[in-house]
């Protein structure tokens, strides 16, 4: 019974005879746990035990509960920027760069308006990318736009932990980013293509399909 109550959850054997896992300490975990793993960083605030009538030999006989809240850590990696101001390129070339930058591995890409040497309108041009890509970006870059040179540097960034997974709506299937705040509360970000698709073959609003995906998954 209590193999049956913890299928799809993880175990081990401790080489322990006696019993470990009862059939309701089984129901109750089962019923109330989302995750199972190594206990998280946290911010401890209660801990309470259980002892046992057993006197066990190879261990102690007791059940530990840690009640705590989440210790709020960003995910923190090193990444390269690549930029550069141009100011004499035809406007419609900078969306095809941007996809093209995409494809060759850039994790960002903005087109910020500013203004350069003799107040003269320009826009610049700033590539998030892994240092790895950083001269097939360059290359892009110097190749299929009017820059005569780039600045590249590396920098740290901080993100909040987040996880996509696919969630079931109303619309079917639904890819959805799910991004752990400060608080612990946890956002949902439908994925923009996902939803663009169903905006398209049911022929609903875009903002609709946003909203709708964001209360269901909530």
């Amino acid at each position: 019974a209590t193999l049956a109550l913890l299928e799809g959850v993880p175990v081990y054997g401790t080489g322990v005879s006696n019993e470990l896992v009862t059939p309701t300490g089984a129901a109750i975990l089962t019923t109330l746990c989302q995750d199972f793993g190594p206990m998280p960083k946290m911010l401890i605030r209660q801990v309470g035990y259980g002892v046992g009538g057993r006197d066990l030999k190879e261990m102690p006989n007791l059940l530990r509960v840690v009640l705590g809240e989440p210790d709020f850590a960003c995910e923190t990696d090193c990444v390269t920027v690549v930029e550069t101001n141009i100011d004499d390129m035809n406007p419609e070339i900078f969306g095809f760069v941007m996809e093209r930058l995409f494809e060759d591995g850039a994790l960002d890409v903005v087109l910020i308006p500013v203004f350069m040497k003799k107040n003269r309108p320009g826009t610049m041009v700033q590539i998030i990318c892994k240092e790895t890509d950083r001269e097939t970006v360059v290359r892009r870059i110097l190749s299929e736009t009017t820059a005569t040179g780039v600045r590249h540097y590396r920098t740290w960034r901080s993100k909040l932990p987040r996880k996509v997974k696919e969630a079931t709506t109303s619309y079917g299937k639904v890819r959805v980013k799910e991004v752990s705040g400060p608080t612990g509360r946890v956002s949902v970000v439908p994925e923009y293509e996902d939803c663009k698709k169903i905006a398209l073959e049911k022929n609903v609003p875009l903002k609709v399909v946003y909203e709708t995906i964001v209360k269901e998954t909530a």
